[in-house]
């Protein structure tokens, strides 16, 4: 959605109090992602924004309270993020949540977090139904992306300078089912391809273990390949059967068992993640033995702890609560004795490639990671970013490797360096812009201003200029140096209220605009509407129906009287 929005020609805000608008994307996984999600969208009112949510918590539960008022993006509409965002701004309240339609692109516009790391959705949706969760209410069942459209976006990004390509889904393990392939034979496509990219690694992402059991052998091979990272995760929630099939999860802990040796087995160095959820309803004090003796057993490096939150409209929303300050002890326990592993002491006194990312730590080093995925912080006068380096791990920690450069063994890429180049014109460009607006165009104009701007004297205490936004002109010279230095762009477009930015529009528009919102927005509201039509008189009407056929009534005048309309 960044991406898109910055393609139209909108300034990104690195501070939230420089924005016009807000664009709150959600999670619906846990009650407190979803709470501070709340809270952001009540500062965002309470700030005067233009608000426009979007993601799994609108989409699950389109009615929650606190969302009135505000503009919705579905997770199947991101591709129509510009039309709401404009008629937010407008003053208008836009609410695009229908799941029908296509998959968005994977070649839209995008702003990666790490400029070097490109994440390819799989798909969207799951088949699981596990009882404590709502992803599946928000995204619906399984829809993945042809292979041969996930495997062209790697290799475009690949020859864009990328260092690591993630594959991402719900669940990467069930990718293709719906299509008649598998992710086993993706990840051999992609790694495939990515032979010619020496720099570029591949990371897969969060797998469930039923739909991976099938595939282990070819799974643990694609991991092996010189391309991949040797990381896994996969999430086992419980060490207890009758937990597992309280959550309905499909599988028992030793079919999890047998997909964790496996991979450890086949894949020499695996780095194994998973995930723990503390306090399950109906869980006792033996069943949670049974998570915390796996957990002791396998000693994962990455493991993400969760207290139960139980989700509105979930099954287990609906049982009987484990008492909160059991659960809460459960939790400590298991982060105590995950905290006393020390997972990366075998590593210290060997030597390992090291693929030297963006990241730095707080006290300043470079953050690469080893083809296991582990943490390495280097002096970063001794590495260039997007470079591999051999490093010797000289002391752990329990979240890191400390390590001493030996040699570089592959230099940044030239296309990596035009990466890099770019993304750091782009920040510099953000951080100039990243001022807050001004709440009237105010100044005077030098005769040197007036020269360089074309301003007038009056165009700078608030009234229009048109020359003011020349093409090309450093608006920070003029009005004052109150408008900032990008608020302009190429053609930029004066603002005598100073309303949208300081004395420019931070609103240009540098490609032509899509078509105008009232059609295509109309057209979504027709659709919703007949859905509900659909839902809320059709399908009962159905169901009525057939019990009268049930219930004996043959001919047009008893279903009539069973149904109450004579």
């Amino acid at each position: 959605m960044a991406g898109l929005l910055r393609a139209y020609g909108y300034a990104l805000a690195e501070h939230r109090d420089a924005a016009d608008a807000w664009v709150l994307n959600s999670c619906t996984v846990k009650d407190p992602s979803q709470s501070a999600f709340l809270h952001l969208v009540d500062a965002a009112r309470a700030a005067g924004k233009a608000v426009v949510v979007s993601g799994c918590v609108p989409q699950a539960d389109r009615h929650l309270p606190g969302l009135e008022g505000v503009s919705v993006v579905g997770v199947k509409h991101i591709g129509r993020i510009t039309e709401v965002v404009e008629e937010a701004l407008s003053g208008n309240v836009v609410r695009l949540l229908g799941r029908g339609g296509d998959l968005p692109g994977l070649h839209l516009p995008k702003v990666r977090r790490s400029p070097l790391v490109e994440i390819i959705p799989l798909g969207t949706g799951c088949l699981g139904a596990c009882t404590y969760c709502k992803t599946r209410q928000a995204r619906g069942r399984l829809r993945s992306y042809p292979p041969a459209e996930i495997l062209r976006r790697a290799v475009d990004v690949a020859r864009e300078g990328v260092q690591e390509i993630w594959l991402s889904s719900e669940d990467t393990g069930a990718y293709g089912i719906d299509l008649g392939t598998s992710l086993a034979a993706l990840l051999g496509d992609v790694l495939a391809a990515l032979e010619a990219f020496p720099q570029v690694m591949l990371r897969v992402g969060m797998t469930n273990p039923p739909y991976i059991l099938d595939q282990l052998d070819k799974v643990c091979a694609a991991l092996r390949h010189p391309r991949a990272f040797r990381f896994l995760h996969v999430p086992v929630q419980s060490g207890s059967d009758s937990v597992l099939k309280g959550m309905n999860r499909e599988y028992t802990a030793a079919e999890f068992r047998r997909v964790a040796d496996a991979l450890t087995q086949s894949v020499p160095g695996l780095t194994l993640a998973t995930d723990i959820i503390a306090g399950f309803p109906g869980e006792t004090d033996e069943q949670w033995e049974e998570t915390m003796a796996l957990c002791a057993r396998y000693k994962f490096p990455v493991t993400n702890i969760s207290q139960f939150y139980p989700r509105p409209g979930t099954p287990a929303a609906r049982m009987k609560r484990v008492d909160t300050r059991i659960v809460k002890e459960r939790s400590r326990a298991l982060t105590r004795a995950f905290t006393a592993y020390a997972p990366y002491a075998a590593l210290e006194g060997t030597r390992e490639a090291v693929w030297v990312g963006t990241e730095k730590s707080k006290d300043g080093r470079r953050v690469g990671h080893t083809r296991s995925y582990v943490k390495v912080l280097l002096d970063p006068a001794a590495v260039a970013v997007g470079s591999i380096v051999e490093v010797d791990l000289i002391r752990a920690h329990r979240w890191h490797m400390d390590g001493a450069v030996v040699k570089e063994l592959a230099p940044t890429p030239a296309s990596t360096q035009r990466l890099l180049a770019d993304n750091e014109a782009w920040l510099k460009k953000l951080e100039a812009a990243d001022v807050a607006p001004s709440s009237s165009c105010s100044g005077s104009c030098s005769d040197e201003q007036k020269a360089a701007c074309g301003c007038s004297e009056g165009g700078c205490d608030g009234e229009a200029a048109s020359s003011a936004c020349a093409e090309g002109k450093n608006m920070s010279e003029c009005c004052g140096g109150i408008a900032p230095e990008s608020a302009c762009g190429e053609k930029g477009k004066y603002d005598a209220s100073g309303s949208s930015g300081g004395c420019c529009m931070q609103q240009q528009q540098m490609t032509p605009p899509p078509p105008p919102p009232a059609r295509t927005l109309a057209k979504a509201y027709a659709v919703e509407f007949l859905a509900f039509l659909g839902l809320q008189l059709l399908v009962p009407s159905l169901c009525m129906l057939l019990f009268a056929r049930i219930r004996g009534c043959d001919d047009v005048g008893d279903v009539n009287r069973y149904m109450g309309y004579r």
